[in-house]
């Protein structure tokens, strides 16, 4: 009789094991499937950010190569150039220093502001 016994304590054990086996299991495939979730909204994320950037990156080409065309006429050294994190440079070119930095909101109020005082100086028409 003890041997019956001791052998349902021995099968019960080892179905309790493998529950807990199973359980683990499974939270171990939750944490994986949570992780990749993760990682797919994180890629998600960083295509999107690369897209902005991209897209504010092509502004700021376009703008810094207006200001530089609004320059021209003057026959300067100054050149206008930006940084990683979209400021806008005032560059002397035979110094090869910045001699000021500012935000892109003030790069864009300038640039109507040279374009003006470059008609007013070197128009054609007068």
């Amino acid at each position: 009789m003890e041997i019956l016994q001791s052998t349902a304590k021995v099968q019960q054990a080892a179905m309790n094991t493998a529950k807990v086996a199973q359980t683990q299991q499974a939270q171990s495939v939750q944490e994986i499937q949570k992780s990749q979730i993760h990682q797919e909204k994180l890629a998600q994320q960083d295509t999107e950010n690369k897209t902005q950037k991209s897209g504010t990156q092509e502004e700021m080409d376009k703008l810094v190569d207006q200001l530089n065309k609004s320059l021209d006429p003057f026959s300067t050294s100054l050149r206008f150039g930006y940084d990683d994190s979209f400021f806008v440079s005032v560059i002397d070119t035979q110094r090869n220093q910045v001699l000021r930095r500012f935000p892109l909101e003030q790069a864009e109020q300038l640039l109507p502001k040279m374009q003006e005082v470059t008609g007013l100086l070197f128009d054609h028409k007068g």
